[in-house]
């Protein structure tokens, strides 16, 4: 890692889980539109299963990760506010991607229903609580909503940062030139 951005690893694996997250919101929103009882809905739902248990097990990676590096500065520093909202942000990002699909993963396990991740069969319950499945499906609702609106947030704030602060907070995480280096030739 350089002293001005986050390891390549961490880089990867934040715009990898931000896709998967994106992608599993997107197939769960396309289910509605599918007919019951259809292969296009089983295979978007299946879609969402795979991104969803890929974010739970790409997190826990990202996670150890992040623990394990070093969060690089952000230049020019922003008021304290700001750092302490971002902490808060994280780490609610941090426990919804892994909240959001352990939710998903009760659920599966109380429905009784086969189901698999990358072709390996997963447990269920040989005697389903389909009650206890159906209000654990609607906190992993409620929770996934809640998850993509902390992601736009999130995203919001490092636009932010970028356009109006001009500082290198949304660079640490990207491989775009950092144009710190260059504000003493644009003055």
């Amino acid at each position: 890692m350089t002293t001005t951005r986050y390891a390549s690893s961490q880089r990867f694996l934040h715009w990898l889980i931000a896709a998967l997250v994106a992608l599993a919101l997107l197939s769960i929103e396309l289910k509605g539109w599918l007919p019951k009882g259809s292969s296009e809905r089983a295979l978007v739902k299946w879609s969402h299963t795979q991104f969803g248990l890929s974010v739970l097990l790409l997190s826990l990676v990202r996670l150890a990760l992040h623990r394990q590096g070093k969060v690089p500065p952000i230049s020019p520093p922003p008021p304290r506010w700001q750092m302490v909202a971002a902490r808060l942000m994280h780490g609610a990002l941090y426990v919804l991607t892994l909240l959001v699909p352990l939710l998903g993963v009760a659920m599966m396990f109380y429905a009784g229903k086969e189901w698999s991740f990358a072709g390996l069969p997963l447990p269920t319950l040989s005697d389903p609580d389909t009650a206890l499945a159906h209000r654990i499906e609607d906190i992993h609702e409620t929770v996934g909503n809640v998850l993509m609106w902390l992601a736009i947030a999130h995203a919001a704030a490092a636009l932010y940062h970028h356009v109006v602060q001009r500082d290198n907070t949304l660079v640490r995480m990207t491989w775009a030139r950092d144009r710190s280096v260059d504000k003493s030739n644009t003055r």
